[in-house]
């Protein structure tokens, strides 16, 4: 049975706060020991607790006094090269915490705009309620959608070369563009057309029940084609 993961976190139980730390300097100082014997270096560790009234020390007082007294002998440069101080381990500790932050911003951006993208698509959304930040958002998710798409196509109509003397595979047939990729060029398209500014003539006045109207951008002079209205999928 596996071993439970446990928390580095402040124990609040002072018995179970006691177990474990009896429980773990017996092991730091086996563990010193050790490393000392296999690897033929001098080390010693000294442990103090409110637990005791004498620190913990390996292997015993006088050897520590004798290696601590060596090592402050040394240059200072040698003292200092590989010391991992509480403050350098909490820089780090929060530099990995602000990588990981950025990363899931990008991620909830990324999965904001593809809902984004799908509420324009079913008609739940209108473009013209997006501000710039959001279409231009949204117009790299699509486009990033559009790579993907057709990097899996290319994979598909250019498949790996067969080694010599092995039989030639069948001619893979193009594939005609799927709905969805019709759906998002038409959807990018008419971003992009949003977007563009345009004169007053080319405005187009759509009624509604009740007297309402909206204006709506024309092709200049072209409005009546009904191509200019994309893809059925958005009308």
């Amino acid at each position: 049975m596996a071993r439970k993961k446990v928390q580095l976190q402040w124990i609040m139980d002072d018995t179970a706060r006691r177990t474990t730390y009896k429980k773990r300097v017996k092991g730091l100082m086996k563990k010193v020991k050790e490393l000392s014997i296999l690897c033929g270096i001098e080390a010693c560790a000294v442990v103090y607790s409110p637990y005791d009234p004498q620190p913990e020390v390996w292997p015993s007082p006088m050897e520590a006094v004798r290696v601590i007294g060596e090592f402050k002998c040394r240059p200072e440069n040698d003292q200092t090269k590989k010391r991992f101080t509480q403050e350098n381990y909490i820089r780090q500790r929060v530099a990995k915490a602000k990588d990981q932050l950025v990363k899931q911003q990008k991620k909830n951006r990324r999965t904001e705009m593809e809902n984004l993208m799908y509420q324009c698509q079913a008609g739940g959304k209108g473009l013209q309620d997006l501000n710039i930040k959001d279409s231009s958002d949204l117009m790299w998710s699509i486009d990033d959608r559009l790579k993907a798409v057709g990097q899996k196509m290319e994979y598909f109509h250019h498949p790996a070369p067969q080694p010599s003397g092995a039989a030639a595979p069948a001619a893979v047939p193009v594939a005609q563009k799927t709905p969805l990729e019709v759906a998002l060029e038409s959807l990018e398209n008419q971003m992009l057309m949003d977007l563009t500014p345009r004169p007053t003539d080319s405005l187009v006045t759509v009624g509604y029940p009740g007297g309402q109207g909206m204006m709506l951008p024309g092709p200049y002079g072209h409005y009546e084609d009904p191509s200019f209205w994309g893809h059925p999928f958005f009308t």
